[in-house]
């Protein structure tokens, strides 16, 4: 029977829910980098290389990836909340370095399990054509990120110390587990006779037929530049915000809204925009953009806080409107495995956050030019990211929809 409307409606709310949450982890990272390094009495080099953990998991996603093939969408989701909740109390207790280096490792581990799952499900049920509008509205949990989460977050630690952020997610997380629980069907498992599903067969042999298929190596390329194009500079704005324009832990958090508004508008933008004029056009449009306002951050820092907040927003923006658009692209690449091929495409990106993160850091550690170098080399890495869409990947047709 084909659930209602109520109901399915009732699942996107509770899985939108935990998204925010995961985000909110993820997120908070970035302005308070300075603030978590001052309460372990560490640099924030150091710092930003615990951060940099969190991409770790991400190396395994192709293993994870089969799993949610094989075993059903569900039965990612539910681990994945346990450990992101069992991640934030960790750290919020956390006595030594090693401690915090497992949390910050578990939550990139959650998050790994999560997202590709969650992608594979809208694959799963969305027809194609309509796909760029469903992806964007659940993306809307990554700017609810930025909006909600981050001021909180900002708020919590000036009051109560840099801890208190992650008891609070963990019990958030606690929360959405039992709501998912309850409103999520059950998972069907494959019949043990019969037919067996494609997507069951031996990992190796089916990464490599993956890559033969057209699109799918330039696609990963395209997730690791465009990906280490943003982190590049992101590792370290909250620092940079910090040291050029003296910003308090509460004027960072509220730096944050005007982020999030500007994902919110770019998420919103790939509802209207991405279906109407294809997928590929909209990634390479966002690239595009997203190589000229990097190029033009130092520029306008120059002019003073608002104009740097501007720029920002200007980065955060294109960059958000490319890598929503590159969502629904990748769900058909390889749709009987897309769980498999989705998490694939997330360990390019994984791999693309720890480069950026960890030589964002470096640059910054060395003062090479406050922020500049960093824009510089992501405006760089989003015009091959550019060069390598156009030429490798095209946009996928469906004849038939279901």
């Amino acid at each position: 029977m084909k659930p209602s409307t109520r109901a399915v409606g009732g699942r996107l709310a509770v899985l939108f829910l935990g998204r925010v949450a995961l985000n909110t982890a993820y997120r908070i990272v970035y302005p308070f980098l300075p603030a978590i390094a001052r309460g372990l009495d560490i640099s924030v080099t150091a710092a930003s290389r615990l951060a940099a953990l969190r991409m770790l998991p991400g190396l395994a996603a192709p293993w994870l990836g089969a799993l949610g093939d094989q075993q059903g969408r569900r039965r990612m989701i539910e681990p994945a909340l346990l450990i992101f909740s069992l991640a934030g109390f960790l750290l919020a207790g956390a006595g030594t370095l090693w401690a915090v280096a497992v949390a910050f490792a578990a939550y990139g581990l959650s998050k790994i399990l999560f997202d590709p799952s969650l992608h594979a499900f809208l694959g799963d049920t969305v027809p194609y054509s309509e796909r760029g509008r469903a992806i964007g509205i659940l993306e809307l949990s990554w700017s609810s990120a930025w909006l909600l989460g981050v001021p909180a977050a900002g708020y919590m630690i000036q009051r109560w110390g840099w801890r208190s952020p992650w008891a609070a997610l963990g019990a958030v997380g606690l929360a959405c587990l039992a709501l998912t629980h309850w409103v999520l069907p059950r998972d069907r498992r494959p019949p043990s006779g019969g037919q067996v599903d494609s997507r069951a067969a031996p990992a190796t042999p089916s990464w490599r037929a993956m890559l033969r298929r057209p699109g799918v190596l330039p696609m990963l390329v395209v997730g690791v530049l465009l990906t280490c194009a943003i982190e590049l500079p992101f590792i370290v704005y909250g620092a940079w915000l910090e040291q050029a324009f003296s910003l308090s832990l509460s004027g960072l958090g509220l730096a944050s809204i005007a982020i999030g508004a500007a994902e919110a508008i770019a998420e919103l933008g790939t509802t209207v925009l991405t279906d109407r004029i294809g997928k590929r056009r909209s990634v390479l449009a966002g690239l595009l953009g997203l190589a000229g306002t990097l190029a033009l951050l130092p520029w306008l820092a120059g002019f003073g806080l608002a104009a740097a907040m501007a720029g920002m927003v200007l980065v955060v923006l294109t960059f958000e409107f490319a890598i929503v658009s590159v969502i629904p692209l990748a769900t058909e690449l390889v749709p009987e495995a897309r769980a498999s091929f989705l998490s694939l495409n997330v360990t390019a990106m994984v791999l693309g956050r720890m480069m950026g993160s960890i030589t964002g850091g470096w640059l910054w550690q060395r003062q090479i030019g406050g922020i500049t170098l960093q824009a510089f080399l992501g405006a760089g890495l989003s015009l091959a990211a550019l060069l390598v869409m156009a030429w490798g990947v095209r946009e996928i047709r469906v004849s038939s929809e279901t």
